[in-house]
């Protein structure tokens, strides 16, 4: 029985991502962004029927085709059929599957996590003695689907504050599969209402100050307050109102109001000197905040 099952083991094909099985390139991808512990991959995909397979990082499939898509796989003698329809979502662990087939064309979005990575943040962050992720062939999960669309405009274009703001959907989304799609234990009570000291807010505002046209991550601003990335984003919200994303765009723009009252540089200057990816991105973010242009704002 050893030998079949190591003979087995040997004949399987190992793939560190699913998406390796395809035979052609991502529509979109984050892999030249560099996302720490997450991969993104949009595409667009004929009917077809995908070999037993195993991959070393957890994958979430968000369907996003108009046109439902008949899926079934096969685990041992069992056979597994579902449709999934626009904003379903698919969750599958880090592991080994049988053959899977799907009966029309596919959109779809690949979020692979790394497995490693995650499993130290429920265990750091949240100090559980216990993690396990759940496995949903299909589900209907619109926060999963919302993150993963807002990932693949994110790896579609270069966004104001780059990394900050994909750090930022992926807490969420860690944090959302740890507390909604996994089993675990805790050590101790999680510590939710906690809130930042002053000399906290004050530390963070005073590099912010100093760093406006860095880039911002959220590890650092976790590592100023001295806490884990998810106790921090956490405290920082139930503190401020605000996610760190938020807060540090908010900041940007009421000195760019500032800045444009006082007249003293151009608009395309201002955008520059606060840090936003363009003249474009500056006078987009700056509308959604404000209600006009920063020329129009400068103006009246």
């Amino acid at each position: 029985m050893g030998g079949r099952f190591l003979a087995f083991m040997a004949a399987l094909p190992t793939y560190t991502y699913t998406s390796e099985l395809y035979d052609r390139p991502a529509l979109t991808s984050s892999v030249a962004l560099a996302w720490p512990g997450i991969r993104l991959e949009r595409y667009q995909l004929e009917p077809m029927a995908m070999p037993a397979h195993c991959h070393e990082q957890h994958l979430l499939l968000v369907h996003q085709g108009t046109q439902p898509v008949v899926s079934s796989r096969r685990t041992g003698t069992r056979t597994e059929t579902d449709v999934f329809r626009r904003g379903d979502v698919g969750l599958y662990p880090a592991g080994e599957y049988g053959p899977l087939n799907w009966d029309s064309r596919v959109d779809i979005i690949h979020v692979h996590l790394d497995a490693q990575a995650l499993e130290t943040r429920a265990r750091r962050d949240l100090d559980l003695r216990y993690f396990a992720l759940h496995e949903r062939f299909r589900c209907e999960d619109g926060l999963l689907a919302q993150l993963g669309q807002q990932l693949l405009a994110a790896a579609g274009q270069v966004h104001t504050l780059g990394h900050l703001y994909a750090e930022s959907l992926v807490t969420t989304l860690s944090y959302h599969l740890i507390e909604h799609h996994a089993t675990f234990e805790r050590r101790l009570a999680g510590e939710r209402g906690s809130r930042l000291p002053t000399a906290v807010l004050t530390r963070l505002d005073a590099y912010i100050e100093a760093h406006t046209e860095a880039a911002i991550t959220l590890e650092v601003l976790a590592g100023l307050a001295n806490l884990s990335v998810f106790h921090f984003a956490r405290c920082f919200k139930h503190t401020t109102g605000h996610s760190p994303y938020q807060y540090v765009l908010h900041w940007k723009i009421r000195r760019a109001q500032g800045l444009l009252r006082a007249g003293e540089l151009p608009v395309a200057e201002i955008g520059d000197a606060l840090g936003f990816a363009s003249p474009a991105h500056f006078a987009a973010a700056f509308k959604r905040a404000v209600g006009q242009s920063p020329r129009a704002f400068q103006q009246s």
